[in-house]
């Protein structure tokens, strides 16, 4: 009988061993793969797991029975952290390879093949051996005409002005022409141009592009990442800031540009609203950014706007604070340009707690202020602020795993899941960072607007605030 215990007792205290040496292992190595402690502090933490692991198993061989419950105690608690740690590292490990060098290397193209209202064209076909028309400013026109030529063959007649183009159309001189569809949306609200009931849209393609990728260069010191944020059209970007960071000085500096500073579209050559570049990609509105202020800058981010909606909800909603009380311009509304299908939003004065609908519509607003985009860019800096607090409060813990998934989606961009871990460990190393902000000014004007179609307001930026903003960012990567 002795024998049997003693069998039992040695039989009991091994499958504990076991099982706690596996699920310290399990912790162990998802604490090296997420990569996020310096090497010296997963030393530390594994071998301290392994001194406690030895040590229940040492308190559960002796032969008192107390001494052997404490043992026992011991093994249960650190199987449970080493559970639950295992769970939160696997999570964060997860995320950071979904949500890092996410980055589609495509943007997608919407065109309308359109027509006179009172024609009898009903489809592409029906244009066969017939004279079309195209703008030659529209975004990969030459392509979306390969596009296009797939279902028929026609005489492809190229105009330097759009208004000579529905001219032309409206006189019969073309049957028909081909046109991105934001830019035919905007000729249609602009109102001056075109009358919506001249005409038809008799067909509809889309055309993916891929975008050129470069080189991405790394110095180790520094770097720089262009952030947009798209508006319901996932292109036109109505949110653009600079982050530039030092990883040596541990200094960022925010630099924020407003959607209608009017800028040379980099590789076109033509000027637009820096909101409108976003026709021909991501990369090319980096391209843009990088060319007006001369430094280099080899990341994006691309947030998904719409996405905010689920990010703030799954937070249970964030604060947001305003020093005056007013009604919002557009209403409570996803996906739509169409603010008569929803109720307008009171905004109060000071602080309070905003839904994921309600906060996506405040940082759309920009017609209720004085000092219109300058207002909303400031409001979309408070907003982030708000979001990473709510992020990093701790009573979000048993939220972590929805949370992770909503960022996940809130984005897509180059950045690598290396440089991330790499700034995280910095950080848990005693790095303090500390941050800077600036934004680029300019005076109001008109011109020509979505690529030389329609005439409305810009802001012409203002050279001095554009080398002041240039040489603090100097300052950043060169770590004065």
């Amino acid at each position: 009988d002795d024998n049997m215990k003693k069998r039992k007792k040695n039989k009991k205290m091994i499958i504990f061993t076991i099982i706690n040496l596996f699920f310290t292992i399990l912790l162990s190595y998802f604490i090296f793969t997420l990569n996020i402690l310096p090497l010296k502090y997963s030393i530390l933490l594994v071998g301290l797991l392994l001194i406690i692991d030895i040590g229940a198993v040492f308190l559960i061989k002796q032969k008192k029975k107390g001494i052997r419950i404490i043992g026992y105690i011991i093994s249960i608690i650190l199987a449970l952290i080493s559970i639950v740690g295992s769970y939160y590292l696997s999570t964060t490990n997860s995320f950071l390879n979904k949500a890092f060098d996410n980055a589609v290397k495509t943007y997608t193209n919407t065109y309308y093949v359109v027509a006179l209202k009172n024609s009898t064209l009903e489809k592409t076909e029906d244009l066969k051996d017939q004279k079309i028309g195209y703008y030659e400013s529209i975004p990969n026109i030459e392509e979306s005409l390969t596009e296009f030529n797939k279902k028929t063959t026609t005489e492809n007649k190229k105009y330097e002005s759009i208004i000579e183009l529905f001219k032309d159309l409206k006189t019969k001189k073309i049957s028909a022409t081909i046109i991105e569809e934001n830019i035919y949306e905007a000729l249609l609200e602009d109102g001056t141009t075109l009358n919506k009931n001249d005409y038809k849209i008799i067909d509809k393609f889309d055309l993916e592009v891929e975008e050129e990728q470069e080189e991405i260069v790394d110095d180790g010191n520094s770097f720089s990442v262009y952030i947009g944020g798209v508006d319901f059209t996932e292109k036109n970007t109505d949110f653009n800031m600079v982050v530039t960071i030092n990883k040596k000085t541990h200094k960022i500096l925010l630099t924020s540009l407003p959607r209608d500073y009017y800028v040379t579209i980099s590789g076109k050559g033509m000027k637009e609203l820096l909101g409108y570049v976003g026709y021909f990609g991501i990369n090319t509105s980096r391209k843009t950014v990088e060319d007006l202020f001369g430094i280099n800058i080899d990341y994006y981010v691309k947030i998904n706007t719409e996405s905010i909606v689920g990010l703030v909800d799954t937070l249970r909603g964030v604060q947001f604070c305003s020093d005056s009380s007013y009604t919002t311009t557009h209403a409570l509304v996803m996906g739509s340009y169409d603010d008569t299908k929803g109720k307008k939003l009171t905004v109060s004065k000071g602080c309070r707690t905003y839904s994921g609908i309600e906060i996506l519509t405040i940082a759309r607003e920009r017609k209720a202020f004085v000092d219109g985009d300058r207002q909303r860019q400031k409001n979309c800096q408070d907003i982030m602020i708000s979001i990473f607090k709510k992020m990093a409060n701790a009573d979000n813990i048993t939220n972590y795993s929805n949370i992770l998934n909503a960022v996940s989606n809130l984005y897509t961009t180059n950045i690598s899941k290396d440089l991330i871990t790499e700034l995280a460990r910095n950080t848990v190393d005693g790095a303090s960072w500390t941050f800077e902000q600036q934004s680029v000014t300019g005076r109001d004007s008109s011109a020509y607007v979505h690529l030389g179609t329609v005439k409305d307001y810009v802001m012409i930026p203002n050279t001095d605030s554009i080398a002041t903003a240039q040489s603090n960012m100097k300052k950043i990567i060169s770590g004065k």
